[in-house]
């Protein structure tokens, strides 16, 4: 009889699991730029805590803080729309590098009996291809600018509601006293990672910026900020982001340049993404590689874009929540297993 009922239980749970992530798959639209906001306002609020005990009213602070933050915003869109405009206008010439490339390439393979026709996919790569993709990426910039928007808006509105959360939350949870200290352990260990996480990179990217600057690659600022904010995505971001400066590399300096860039891109994340990050990030991190990896899969899925940016903090908040539950096994699960090997090291 007891088995039965944890047998109903445990599908009760699952089927509970399958029902909340659908709920977030069905309102992604409306939860992820919510999450988001929600994140920006978390980091956000030390900054305007520390204005405060400078005697600088909190309606100032946001003010002030808000206002750097939309004029960092403006500045990046200025860059990347810029950097549209000069890539639609040498398009067709990389277009005609590409060709000629590609025309080469089906001859040396000719010489070696190997006969193969990119013919068919080259003309895919015709005027209107170009055209729908500037228009595209036109709309998805005035798409992303609205929904910058809201985020700020929604940020705005819950940075006032900080000071009035704390005795809600003391008001709401049946254990404050010890739901308060894993709240805090929570956003101390996100605001951490974020912090060290924009540091290392915006190294990456400044990295990134100089190497195809010296190359003399055009549109190395614009891959300087992809590198930057890719980087955010844990392990397919740095390769992702390395994509754009490698085939513009190829297309302007040729295979030689190109793999000295692919090489270069490969030495700056295997430094910071195999060697730095590890060391800098430490053990706060709590998640194993498996678990992280999963989760960008998972977060992605169900959030998109924003999911994968956020995987590594929603598993921290889910960690948290299963350590501080009755289902502490599922939080080892989830963990890297470093409170096992600190365990048995304090037994040798």
């Amino acid at each position: 009889m007891l088995t039965h009922s944890r047998s109903t239980q445990a599908l009760l749970t699952i089927a509970a699991v399958i029902v909340i992530l659908a709920g977030i798959r069905l309102g992604s639209d409306i939860i992820s730029p919510l999450l988001l906001a929600y994140f920006i306002s978390m980091i956000l609020n030390p900054v305007i805590h520390g204005l405060e005990k400078l005697y600088l009213p909190r309606a100032l602070g946001v003010l002030l803080i808000i206002s750097l933050l939309v004029l960092i915003f403006a500045s990046l869109v200025g860059v990347v729309g810029h950097a549209a405009q000069e890539f639609s206008r040498v398009l067709p010439g990389y277009r005609q590098d590409l060709f000629d490339m590609i025309t080469r390439f089906q001859g040396s393979l000719a010489k070696r009996n190997i006969s193969v026709d990119f013919s068919t996919l080259f003309n895919t790569l015709d005027s209107k291809w170009l055209f729908n993709l500037a228009t595209s990426f036109v709309s998805r910039m005035s798409s992303a600018t609205s929904y910058a928007v809201v985020i700020i808006l929604t940020v705005v509105f819950m940075l006032f509601e900080v000071p009035l959360l704390q005795g809600k939350l003391q008001r709401a949870l049946p254990d404050p006293g010890r739901q308060m200290l894993d709240v805090e352990r929570f956003v101390s260990s996100v605001n951490r990672y974020v912090i060290l996480k924009s540091v290392l990179s915006a190294i990456t990217g400044i990295l990134v910026t100089l190497m195809l600057q010296v190359k003399g690659v055009e549109f190395y600022v614009l891959a300087g900020l992809v590198a930057f904010f890719l980087n955010f995505i844990p392990n397919i971001g740095s390769i992702l982001a390395a994509i754009p400066g490698i085939l513009i590399t190829l297309l302007q300096k040729g295979p030689g340049d190109a793999a000295l860039i692919a090489a270069g891109y490969a030495a700056i994340n295997m430094v910071i993404g195999n060697l730095i990050e590890p060391r800098v990030l430490g053990r706060g991190l709590g998640l194993s590689s498996l678990v992280v990896f999963l989760s960008l899969m998972l977060w992605g899925w169900l959030l998109g874009p924003i999911g994968m940016l956020l995987s590594v903090p929603l598993t921290m908040c889910i960690k948290i929540l299963l350590e501080s539950s009755d289902h502490k096994g599922l939080a080892q699960l989830l963990g890297a297993g470093d409170e096992l090997a600190d365990r048995e090291l304090n037994k040798d």
